[in-house]
């Protein structure tokens, strides 16, 4: 149970990656969680070191579960923290394009549905 190993295959690592900036995404939360990361991207490996002495042992008791290792692990690497970011910011990049392109279809819908049934002058 103590103390935790730190070490993450690269495989997890993006799994874990992508499963918190889809749900970053998702829920909308971007912009906050970008500022946070950010913010705290100096002081990883130091927050990664008091979870481990602090944190873990009441976590552990109550979760049984690798992933908390896993988490501690992936914040304990800086390298880690910002490719979260670069992949919050590819996930919102990619959820904009397809807002623009459906966007655009609605637009390209609308233009044609009025050229056949607009008529604004009885006689026209």
């Amino acid at each position: 149970m103590f103390p935790p190993t730190l070490e993450i295959t690269p495989e997890r690592k993006k799994e874990l990656i992508e499963k918190i900036a889809n749900e970053i995404v998702k829920r909308g939360l971007e912009t906050p969680a970008i500022m946070f990361l950010e913010t705290i991207k100096p002081l990883t490996w130091v927050g990664a070191e008091l979870s481990i002495v602090y944190v873990l042992p009441f976590v552990k008791a109550y979760i049984q579960h690798p992933v908390v290792d896993d988490l501690v692990a992936l914040f304990h690497d800086r390298d880690a923290v910002e490719a979260l970011i670069k992949r919050i910011e590819e996930l919102v990049e990619i959820q904009k394009e397809k807002e623009r392109a459906i966007k655009e279809a609605k637009k390209r819908a609308k233009a044609k549905e009025g050229k056949k049934k607009r008529r604004w002058w009885i006689f026209g």
